[in-house]
């Protein structure tokens, strides 16, 4: 029986020592309490939840309470320290987050954009490139457009001058031959 009871109780602190041991995180559900007078000691008329609008009637500098009415028109004393002129946080969070998705958007916008960007350089450098090759090509082909037709004049004066030279020579050798051709006779018979 003594050692059911030593482990029923190793067990129990067992179990109580998983549930200490585990992290835990104030609530965001906080409010204050409305008291009927400038001091802890009066009565808790209600509450007022973070982030709920009051209208300041008047301040207590000595108990440094001051008194408010609430958007119901219920009027009642509270810390002056646990008021603040600025929205609390709870109620900034949900634009805050719609401003960062918001932003996360435009950043993602902005990212597409710069990959399109980044194709179209791309696309521009390589296109650049064929351009540039081709320009290349074509001042090769103007080069030996130039210059044949800078050698066309002193070809046509060769064509010219060995067809000169063909006739001359032929000529001279018609002109040798022709002496030595056997003639014919002429017939004297003219009827």
């Amino acid at each position: 029986m003594k050692t059911l009871k030593t482990i029923l109780a190793t067990l129990a602190l067992t179990l109580c020592m998983n549930l200490s041991a585990a992290t835990r995180y104030v609530s965001d559900d906080l409010f204050i309490y409305l008291h009927s007078g400038p001091s802890l000691e009066y009565r808790i008329i209600g509450t007022l939840k973070v982030g709920e609008t009051v209208s300041s009637l008047k301040y207590d500098s000595k108990a440094k309470f001051m008194q408010v009415e609430t958007q119901e028109g219920k009027t009642g004393w509270v810390k002056n320290s646990q008021l603040q002129e600025a929205l609390p946080a709870k109620t900034l969070l949900p634009e805050i987050k719609e401003q960062l998705q918001a932003a996360q958007a435009k950043l993602a916008n902005i990212a597409q954009q710069s990959d399109n960007i980044e194709q179209q350089k791309i696309q521009l450098i390589t296109e650049k490139e064929h351009l540039v090759a081709t320009i290349d090509d074509l001042k090769a082909k103007n080069r030996d457009l130039e210059l044949q037709q800078d050698t066309e004049g002193d070809r046509i004066k060769m064509e010219w001058l060995l067809n000169g030279g063909s006739v001359l020579f032929f000529g001279v050798l018609l002109g040798l031959l022709l002496p030595f051709l056997p003639r014919r006779k002429k017939r004297k018979d003219n009827w």
